[in-house]
């Protein structure tokens, strides 16, 4: 099978976690053509001065794939780190993140969230 770009189901989710502006999410797959092992397979787009407000990952785990630049990620012990095209942020289970735009263009990243 093969999905073309522009066929994806898009939600955009306001204050995502308690965060600022919207989160546009691409969903890559459904959850349920995850075969029960994950949630979330998708892209995200957060525009100039939006976040994905600080959550902890209780019985799932997230990988953050970033495929553009300008961003920052903030972690469970409160280590902010610049994020960029390529960098990867792992969220294991019992961890916490948040993503914050510090940019002046969309902070584009791959998100997904797999059962632990």
């Amino acid at each position: 099978m093969i999905r073309k770009k522009g066929t994806y189901k898009i939600d955009i989710r306001k204050q995502m976690m308690g965060g600022l502006g919207q989160f546009v999410v691409e969903n890559i797959l459904n959850p349920d053509e995850m075969h029960e092992k994950g949630r979330l397979f998708a892209r995200g787009t957060l525009a100039p001065g939006c976040t994905v407000g600080y959550h902890v990952h209780v019985k799932d785990m997230e990988i953050c794939h970033f495929l553009s630049v300008s961003g920052q990620v903030r972690d469970q012990d409160g280590v902010v780190t610049t994020v960029g095209a390529g960098d990867t942020n792992i969220v294991e289970v019992g961890q916490g993140h948040e993503i914050v735009n510090t940019g002046d263009t969309d902070l584009v990243y791959i998100a997904l969230i797999l059962y632990k």
